[in-house]
């Protein structure tokens, strides 16, 4: 079986698994529960309800030290006993175990076959549930047909990577894999006290159901990523009051190539970041119909329809709470724009939030979120672990001492201009040059001159500036801020078109013109709604720019980024949407504005094609060779557990941990540097592998972007890297330490031909193995005659 192959059908076991356990089981057991909530609610109901319980059952069992696979699938089915002891009588359990018994007998007797035992059984279910699957279609086959489109979508522009580069993408994680291997021996925070949410889940999935915790590394990111367009696309459900316009925004963010791509490339990896973005949208789709439906509270006479309303309140504010710690539970980079939200809808909603009604049920919800979240990691800390280092930095956020610079810095602004051509200015820019550079317009030989003097701190100007009045100096100074902000926009978040980021911004800011239309004409639910995300976006406008306006850094650029384009999403659909409803909504036949949303759905769909704006696959390059990982994947179904090891940079060392034995390169060949000190170097298995790059890989880009030489005579005369860490195994350092480790091999084959063998070579990677008895093992200790460059060549 071809390794793409394998790994489509790995996706679908990790997509299968999380489906299961996060949206079918909970369904299961709520769907009379939440029988009354539209189905975009309900769905995100049983999807939180999912995530909270098997991250919180990982953190139960792991403090009591009784994680376990057993463990877990009891905890998995225990919520399904009360259902069944409950119903044990209409079960009827004995009679039916009696008849599936004869049944079973009929069959091995071949009475019975399994053709004509099928086609009964699909009569039967055909009879029972026909009626109700027909209805479901009518009502909701559009739906359904758009929402496989935005999945095949999804698997189309992230999968096609995943499937073909098969090795981590991104170098921290390796370090989120120690961690989760970690869990297998139940010591949770094994590096310190860090939101374990994401950790959880993959050891869950892991434990449970008998995934390799690398190949879920490998592969969940097309999963987490689905789930994340798929909760964009539910969350728009929820508040959107024309039926297709969910779909105009959920698409535009996917398949539009209008985004920087650092807003969307660490989807390619599976990462605690990206992980957490499925709870921040539920968090504030919830907070907004709390608000919604508490005001239809307060004015409703009817006692039955209040004591109805009253559950649902309270059911939003749980819901709310669950998906708010979420994001915290599992990175806390998510809780900062899920946080931003909150305070945007605080905002948008202001003429309720500010009534002590509104404002003590939400903000009790939100302390006590957030409390929820902070408890496993106060009893990791009571438990005796140290605080995580991200942590650390988290606090010196906090108290404001990160991120301080020096007061001899200058400040650095960096311009686009209408070509895509890259400016750095230093120092303060005068907003009317800003205005020509961003526009390429020329400038004259004054504002040369005087750009020249602001730029360059060194040549400035003494000359006295002419005094302005106040009112003029804070208009131009609100414009240069403007300017920056929308500077920072172009450079982070759009491809080099000034033109994308205008209307970013326009499409922002007519959301603000829009929900005070809809406030104007009373419909204050919407309008509210509206300016939630408006103000939300705003505020996003300004965190995408805190460190270009020279205030506290709270994320790094390249990362707010991210949640910028996502929540772009929630501005496409939105404006569509309100556009549709002011101008239809007073229509009492809804059919209208349903049938225009799906006529600008196409052309929308038309438009971006014709225009060449539909985006390719993602490429993304993987930290290790495919040969690399169909090599461990090959080693692990052919050989004994522990009957192994590979040699090889650090890479497998995480992956293997369950099945073999790793041996880092790098301690390899620094005991080969001096033979004296290691005259003898022995692996005790039977089998020993050594992972050698022909054409060595530019780990992470450090190699600034440079491909590096192959293996050479060159490279193995270089002194090896003796650094700590992966530094071996960085920029040229990989370079030489692959070519020493080919060298050896090389001279080790010449010495025992019929011994070392190749096991896989292709032109850029090379797999050499030895089969060896245990009870007499090789010596790999050999003079291959680059050992120790510098002391051979004073020699």
């Amino acid at each position: 079986m071809s390794m793409t192959i394998l790994t489509i059908l790995q996706i679908a076991q990790a997509l299968s698994a999380y489906t299961l356990v996060t949206c079918i089981f909970p369904a299961i057991l709520l769907h009379k529960r939440l029988a009354a909530y539209k189905m975009s609610e309900r769905l995100i109901g049983y999807f939180l309800a999912g995530n909270f319980y098997i991250i919180y059952l990982v953190f139960l069992l792991q403090f009591l030290h009784i994680s376990h696979p057993i463990t877990l699938q009891i905890g998995t089915i225990a919520p399904f006993f009360p259902i069944i002891w409950k119903k044990r009588k209409n079960f009827h359990i004995v009679s039916r175990v009696s008849s599936a018994s004869q049944l079973a007998i009929h069959v091995l007797r071949r009475e019975v076959g399994v053709k004509t035992l099928i086609v009964k059984g699909w009569k039967n279910f055909n009879n029972q549930h026909s009626d109700k699957i027909k209805k479901w279609l009518v009502c909701y086959l559009p739906d359904l047909i758009l929402t496989i489109a935005i999945i095949v979508g999804v698997f189309y522009v992230y999968g096609v990577n995943t499937v073909t580069v098969f090795g981590y993408k991104a170098s921290d994680v390796p370090v989120h894999n120690l961690w989760i291997n970690e869990m297998d021996n139940n010591n949770i925070f094994a590096n310190g006290v860090y939101p374990h949410g994401f950790h959880c889940v993959i050891y869950y999935l892991h434990a449970t159901f008998g995934i390799k915790t690398y190949i879920l590394l490998r592969v969940f990111s097309l999963v987490q990523t689905l789930f994340v367009h798929l909760a964009l696309l539910v969350s728009l459900k929820v508040i959107c009051k024309v039926r297709f316009t969910p779909y105009i925004g959920t698409a535009a963010y996917l398949m539009l190539n209008i985004y920087n791509s650092n807003s969307f490339e660490r989807y390619s990896s599976t990462l605690p970041q990206e992980y957490g973005m499925l709870f921040i949208f539920p968090a504030g789709v919830l907070a907004i119909r709390f608000f919604q439906e508490y005001a239809a509270f307060q004015v409703e006479t009817d006692e039955n329809k209040k004591s109805w309303m009253k559950k649902r309140i309270k059911d939003y504010l749980v819901a709310f709470a669950a998906s708010f710690s979420l994001t915290l539970t599992v990175h806390f980079y998510n809780t900062m724009p899920t946080g931003i939200l909150c305070l945007g809808i605080a905002v948008g909603f202001c003429f309720r939030f500010c009534k002590w009604r509104y404002f003590w049920r939400i903000i009790l919800t939100g302390i006590l979120s957030v409390m929820l979240a902070v408890l496993p990691m106060a009893i990791g800390v009571v438990m005796g672990h140290p605080l995580q280092g991200s942590l650390y930095w988290g606090l010196n956020v906090i108290n404001g001492t990160a991120n301080k610079t020096e007061e001899g810095d200058f400040k650095e602004t960096v311009i686009i201009d209408k070509n895509g051509n890259e400016i750095r200015v230093v120092g303060d820019v005068d907003e009317e040059v800003l205005g020509n550079i961003i526009n390429g317009e020329q400038m004259t030989d004054g504002e040369e001159s005087s750009y020249e003097s602001q730029t360059d701190p060194s040549q400035m100007s003494q000359e006295p500036k002419k005094k302005e009045s106040k009112v003029k100096q804070l208009l131009a100074s609100i414009k240069n801020k403007f300017d920056i902000i929308l500077i920072e926009i172009q450079v982070y978040c759009t491809v080099p078109n000034h033109k994308v980021m205008i209307i970013m911004v326009l499409a922002i800011v007519n959301l603000i013109l829009l929900g005070a239309i809809a406030l104007v004409l009373k419909k204050n639910d919407y309008g509210g709604m509206i300016w939630s995300i408006g103000f939300y976006m705003l505020f996003m406008c300004l965190m995408q720019s805190l460190p270009a306006l020279g205030l506290p850094e709270l994320m790094q650029p390249s990362r707010v980024c991210i949640f910028f384009c996502y929540s772009l999403g929630l501005v496409w659909a939105l404006n569509a949407d309100a556009f549709l409803y002011l101008v239809f909504g007073w229509i009492k036949r809804q059919e209208i504005s349903h049938i225009f949303s799906g006529a600008m759905l196409a052309i929308v769909s038309v438009a971006a094609l014709l225009l060449g704006l539909v985006r390719t696959p993602v490429t993304a390059n993987g930290l290790e060779t495919n040969e690399a990982i169909i090599c461990l994947t090959n080693i692990m179904h052919e050989n004994k557990k522990f009957n192994w090891t590979i040699v090889s940079a650090d890479d497998e060392h995480q992956m293997l941990v369950d099945d073999g034995r790793h041996y880092e390169m790098i301690t390899f060949l620094k005991q080969l540097m001096n033979l004296e000190k290691n005259p003898e170097i022995t692996l005790p298995t039977e089998y020993v592998y050594f992972f050698i790059e022909k054409q060595p890989i530019n780990y992470a880009g450090s190699a600034n972007g440079i491909d590096l030489q192959p293996v050479s005579e060159e490279g193995a005369k270089t002194s090896v890297n003796t650094g700590g860490g992966i530094s071996p195994y960085t920029a040229d350092a990989r370079w030489s330490t692959m070519s020493h480790m080919y060298y050896w091999a090389q001279a080790f084959m010449k010495l025992y031909p019929n011994e070392m063998k190749v096991y896989y070579e292709t032109d850029d990677f090379v797999c050499y193995y030895i089969h060896q008895n245990v009870e007499c093992l090789y010596n790999l200790a050999i003079d291959y005659g680059y050992n120790n460059p510098k002391e051979q060549e004073e020699e």
